[in-house]
């Protein structure tokens, strides 16, 4: 994978990164979505409810390149930067949760 980050942002009740993937054109853009507890740097962040706490934390990635992305097998999702910071997403949603505890949108132009 090589991806960076270029966005963060909260849609709706969801805090997501943007990534955009020079290599081919045109460019393509997608956006992860977290609906689980997170941490950056083994730092936690809060569940759900503090929007400026994600903008702040996730903002400190900005334009850092991933350098390996891990899905465990228990669903949690592991992004190392070039650089060495790092971004961890638990397997386990909140109650108020839809669905999964994080996914990426389709790439796009």
């Amino acid at each position: 994978m090589s991806a960076s980050f270029v966005e963060v942002g909260i849609r709706q009740a969801w805090p997501f990164l943007g990534f955009c993937d020079n290599r081919e054109a045109p460019s393509k853009e997608a956006r992860l979505y977290l609906d689980a507890s997170w941490s950056i740097n083994g730092e936690r962040g809060p569940r759900s409810g503090v929007i400026e706490d994600w903008l702040v934390a996730a903002d400190d990635l900005n334009g850092l390149t991933v350098s390996k992305a891990t899905a465990e097998t228990d669903g949690s999702l592991r992004l190392d930067f070039a650089g060495g910071a790092t971004l961890s997403i638990s397997a386990e949603v909140s109650s108020a949760s839809p669905g999964e505890p994080w996914w990426m949108s389709p790439g796009r132009p």
